[in-house]
């Protein structure tokens, strides 16, 4: 029990020195130094999380110092290079976070070339984990190294175990620069659903936050303040960030949309509703399947939406108007729930997309109209008030009378004694 007692107390000093020579003052050269005392050298574990000395280093992004590490590697440990932390991630996947690590990615490849295709507990490749962090630089080197495989060996490299691909996690994470070199580069991987059966393109359309710039009042008074003296040097780049960000988002919203038909996939124009004057029974458009199933067409998920309809729900008006200008036929289509757009636009209070439609030159006053599949037309969604609450949102009395008002608006332009244009 002495014996064991002590080589704890012993791995408990040594890994207080290495931690502190390495997090908390610094010191390469201490580090150095004590690796070559401790047998596993820099692939001793020293946390917790089973980080190695090289899992720290190159997390810190302290590149000199892992540079250092791996020369002094005995080559007989090069095997133990593929250490993984409790998260399953190798000193590779860590490298991928930064944009500076590519002489380290390089070296440790040619000492470990495994490394590459080793996923961590997320079932995330480096090439995933790089895309994840939006790291172009980084994720173009480790690109290069499967760039000779063929499209389906080179797939797992590109998508986590979920089904998410690297166009998938860069658009989640908002790196739209990035998402558009993959979406030209991987055209394959435009079209491809993730566990939830949204493509690039649908993720995108619940984005509006994405296109911030454009909606704050002002802004180009904003942006000319930011290049005088009242403006200081972190909101200037704050703004020039988020112009970026506003123009890389556009541009990939316009290469996916060209490259997406699914408003094509539309549900029968022909009205089915009829009046219902109890709860009681089936939807006969419904098939055996979803009659067998009891609450099936009662009150209908969104399911699986197309982009037009997620952008107009989530009021993303800039990729809205960008597939109804490559795309004016998409107007005409119709959900399983038997909704048009203005439908969807009107259920979720998305009053700036309803007045873009209304104001487009298509014929609007069949969608004006239309039923849906439980008989409601526009001015019937315009009467309903919204139950749903988003407690973020804190909506006072004050508020939600403004947004009653709005729709008051909207039920006048919809009734037929009121002037409309169509």
């Amino acid at each position: 029990m002495y014996c064991i007692a002590g080589d704890v107390d012993e791995k408990h000093r040594i890994n207080s020195e290495l931690y502190n020579a390495l997090m908390i003052v610094e010191d390469e050269e201490k580090v150095i130094e004590l690796c070559r005392k401790i047998p596993d050298h820099a692939l001793h574990i020293l946390t917790i999380h089973d980080d190695t000395v090289l899992h720290m280093a190159t997390y810190s992004k302290k590149e000199h110092l892992v540079l250092r590490l791996l020369d002094e590697l005995p080559e007989h440990y090069l095997d133990k290079m593929t250490r993984q932390n409790n998260t399953g991630n190798t000193i590779l996947h860590d490298t991928a976070t930064s944009n500076h690590a590519l002489q380290v990615a390089d070296k440790v490849l040619k000492k470990a070339p495994g490394l590459l295709g080793m996923r961590n507990n997320n079932g995330e490749t480096a090439l995933f984990r790089a895309a994840r962090y939006g790291k172009t630089d980084i994720f173009n080197f480790l690109a290069g190294k499967v760039s000779g495989y063929d499209q389906t060996s080179k797939h797992p490299f590109l998508q986590r175990t979920d089904k998410t691909n690297v166009l998938h996690i860069s658009i989640l994470s908002q790196h739209f620069e990035l998402a558009l070199q993959i979406a030209k580069e991987y055209k394959s991987l435009i079209g491809e659903q993730d566990v939830d059966g949204m493509t690039p393109l649908q993720l995108l359309s619940c984005k509006p936050e994405a296109f911030k710039r454009k909606r704050e009042e002002n802004f180009l008074k904003k942006l000319i303040n930011c290049f005088t003296w009242t403006c200081s040097l972190r909101q200037r780049v704050l703004m020039e960030k988020e112009e970026r960000q506003y123009e890389s988002a556009m541009e990939l919203a316009k290469f996916l949309i060209r490259k997406d038909t699914t408003w094509e996939d539309s549900y029968s124009i022909q009205d089915q509703s009829r009046p219902k004057i109890h709860k009681y029974g089936v939807n006969p458009t419904l098939s055996a399947a979803e009659k067998g199933s009891g609450e099936a067409g009662a009150g209908g998920g969104d399911g699986a939406e197309t982009p037009l309809f997620l952008a107009t729900k989530s009021g993303c008006i800039e990729i809205v108007k960008e597939i109804l200008n490559a795309y004016p036929q998409a107007i005409e289509h119709i959900d399983d729930e038997g909704r048009n757009i203005l439908h969807v636009a009107i259920k979720y209070r998305q009053l700036e997309i309803f007045e873009l439609v209304r104001q487009m030159e298509v014929p609007i006053r069949r969608l004006v109209r239309k039923t849906d599949n439980s008989g409601n037309t526009i001015l019937h969604m315009a009467g309903i008030k919204r139950t749903d609450y988003v407690p973020e949102k804190m909506e006072g009395p004050a508020f939600v009378l403004q947004e009653e008002l709005l729709w008051y608006e909207v039920r006048l332009l919809l009734n037929p004694i009121y002037p409309v244009r169509m």
